[in-house]
């Protein structure tokens, strides 16, 4: 009798041996599968808290002369700009943070969207995208505007753009340009100063519709396009490489954005609005300050009703930046947190 009992002892504890290791076993797999896929979602996804509201400061006096067709600061006081007037496009310089503009110089009212990169006071490159009746051109200045000599005509993949491109040096020789067209976009790059332009094969856009860019390496970009649905939030694509792009995560609108700018490969903002009610738009200001890690989401005051939707924006730093439409300009000095209104 005793045997077995002793035998049924010895059977019981072996179920509970193998029922022990199975369960632990599954303990592991689950644990396993929970990491893999924090660890896929943290790469596609990003946070968005809300952050402090923005303040629309009293309006500075300035000069009935500024820039609407494009700008370029190359510090918190000095920086230049582009407006036509007549039949002229007169190319502006400023000192004391966009209160007053002078004219550099006066050249033909080039019909084509027309973008301005400056490294400095001296040295900048003036980039007019071609139309149908004239052909792209770039254009150099090593004396601050007074002159400018054309350097390359007729650059490739620029005649497929819909919209206005992307332009930007990163140094006295190195450029890119992003022209992007319905459904792909071309990168052109120079290691020349602008002389010669390399364009690349076609890259997929994440989404065959309206979108904004920016880069801040020949390599490095951040795209910000539709939802994958109606009323979907918009999401915004991360590259790396020069060459695909990859889901970052979602916005908190639908609404496109309007504008995205980098000062870095750190600090960046995104204009969006939030919603629209009647003719009143809600806008907002995204802001990151680690690489698109996490986001900080400051609310507009529904007096900020920009005349234009297409409006220009850019942060030469962390702290300053501007943002310009057809009517007028705004500056922040402490990271868009508070902007004030340029007006004459």
């Amino acid at each position: 009798m005793m045997i077995v009992l002793g035998k049924k002892k010895l059977f019981l504890l072996l179920v509970f041996l193998l029922c022990a290791g199975c369960f632990h076993h599954q303990a592991l797999t689950s644990s396993v599968s929970t990491k893999s896929s924090l660890k896929k979602a943290s790469v596609s996804s990003f946070s968005v808290s809300v952050g402090e509201t923005i303040h629309i400061d009293d309006q500075v006096r300035a000069s009935e002369l500024r820039p609407t067709k494009a700008i370029s600061f190359v510090d918190e006081r000095q920086g230049y700009g582009l407006v036509a007037v007549n039949s002229e496009l007169l190319f502006l310089q400023t000192t004391d943070q966009g209160v007053y503009w002078k004219i550099n110089s006066k050249l033909p009212d080039l019909t084509g969207t027309n973008l301005l990169s400056f490294l400095d006071m001296q040295t900048g490159w003036l980039l007019t995208s071609p139309t149908r009746d004239q052909k792209s051109e770039l254009r150099l200045t090593s004396d601050g505007g007074r002159t400018w000599e054309v350097i390359a005509r007729d650059l490739p993949g620029l005649e497929v753009s819909a919209g206005a491109p992307f332009f930007r040096f990163f140094d006295r020789q190195n450029g890119l340009i992003a022209a992007k067209g319905i459904t792909d976009m071309v990168l052109l790059r120079t290691q020349d100063g602008g002389l010669t332009w390399s364009a690349s094969s076609r890259i997929p856009l994440p989404r065959a519709a309206d979108g904004t860019f920016a880069f801040v390496s020949s390599t490095e970009g951040w795209f910000v396009g539709p939802g994958k649905k109606n009323e979907a939030p918009s999401l915004l694509y991360h590259m790396v490489d020069g060459q695909t792009w990859e889901e970052a995560g979602r916005l908190p609108s639908p609404l496109a954005a309007r504008a995205i700018s980098f000062s870095d490969a750190q600090n960046g903002f995104i204009l969006q609005p939030a919603y629209r009610l009647s003719s009143v738009t809600q806008w907002q200001l995204l802001r990151t300050e680690d690489g698109g890690q996490t986001w900080s989401e400051h609310a507009f005051p529904s007096s900020f009703q920009p005349l234009d939707f297409d409006m220009q924006m850019n942060f030469f730093s962390a702290a300053n930046g501007w943002l310009v439409d057809t009517a007028s300009m705004w500056r922040s000095t402490n990271g868009g947190i508070n902007w004030a209104a340029l007006a004459p």
